[in-house]
């Protein structure tokens, strides 16, 4: 979002690093999710707001979402419209979650629009799908450097006006991103969790292969994590919050820029089965390709 981003790269990636062996390891935890297909939702129907869980509520956080309906605003659509937030090291920003165990495959079709324009016209204006570790504090409680999530989102950065992709990954609230232009407009959205792998994946809308964008080895996510749809937009209009996420954290800021129309055709779970040729290898390593990935991913 800002200069600091660069400079924290270097940290999230020696955070992971330094993780002892044991870390490397997947956990042992409960059960994975018994019908991951029972997660999913249509949106066509405005009760199924209420499986959702806000993040705001769930931890005792002032509510940052401006505006969120199903069925409402757009007829079989989730629709979403932050207020000026970030999520971005230990600040955050509107969350609605479903919590998922074990391995999954997420995915979801989105258009992150201006209220008043196809494309928004503030920067840092994105949204998309995110995966975090609950955390078991409340506002009260709350201590930095706790965060720990990924996520990929469409939207726009640092220039308005034009769309792109962000992924980013923070680990202990240092976050690391990387931005890759793309079509305006619905776009589909994917995550697929392995153990601690997790592959990043787009397919502009019109398009017939999925396009592997990141992946992330993600050791200490542990095995039930939070997943869902994320927003945030107007980071730049809330400089003098940088340097004060427990300030920022703790109201929900009005007046500011703020510039993003969220709406979500639908998010989709469901179970992942690894092909013989990929079980037993690390893939987040490079010596499986793309293409690789994309085979299998094209085709599940």
């Amino acid at each position: 979002m800002n200069t600091p981003i660069l400079k924290l790269s270097l940290t999230a990636v020696a955070l992971l690093a330094a993780l002892p062996l044991g870390a490397q390891q997947r956990r042992m935890g409960p059960a994975p999710t018994a019908d991951l297909a029972a997660l999913s939702d249509e949106f066509d129907d405005p009760a199924s707001l209420a499986a959702w869980t806000s993040h705001a509520k769930a931890e005792g956080w002032p509510e940052q979402a401006a505006r969120v309906d199903v069925g409402r605003t757009e007829r079989g659509a989730l629709y979403l419209e932050p207020g000026t937030s970030g999520w971005y090291a230990d600040f955050r920003a509107p969350f609605l979650f479903k919590e998922v165990t074990g391995d999954f495959d997420a995915r979801t079709r989105i258009r992150a629009a201006g209220k008043a324009s196809a494309v928004p016209t503030v920067t840092w204006s994105l949204a998309g799908l995110m995966v975090r570790e609950p955390r078991r504090t409340t506002m009260e409680s709350w201590a930095p450097n706790g965060e720990n999530w990924l996520f990929i989102t469409t939207g726009v950065a640092a220039r308005p006006g034009e769309p792109l992709i962000e992924t980013k990954t923070t680990v202990n609230s240092r976050s690391a991103l990387d931005l890759h232009p793309v079509k305006a407009g619905w776009i589909e959205l994917r995550v697929v969790r392995v153990g601690p792998e997790f592959i990043l994946l787009f397919r502009e809308d019109g398009a017939r292969a999925w396009t592997v964008h990141e992946r992330f080895h993600r050791p200490d996510l542990p095995p039930t994590v939070q997943v869902g749809i994320n927003a945030y937009t107007g980071w730049d209009s809330m400089r003098e919050y940088w340097n004060d996420p427990a300030g920022y954290n703790r109201q929900a800021l009005a007046g500011r820029d703020a510039d993003l129309a969220v709406t979500v055709d639908y998010v989709r779970f469901a179970p992942v089965r690894v092909p013989e040729s990929l079980r037993g290898r690390r893939l987040t390593r490079y010596d499986v390709p793309n293409a690789e990935l994309a085979a299998w991913l094209d085709g599940a």
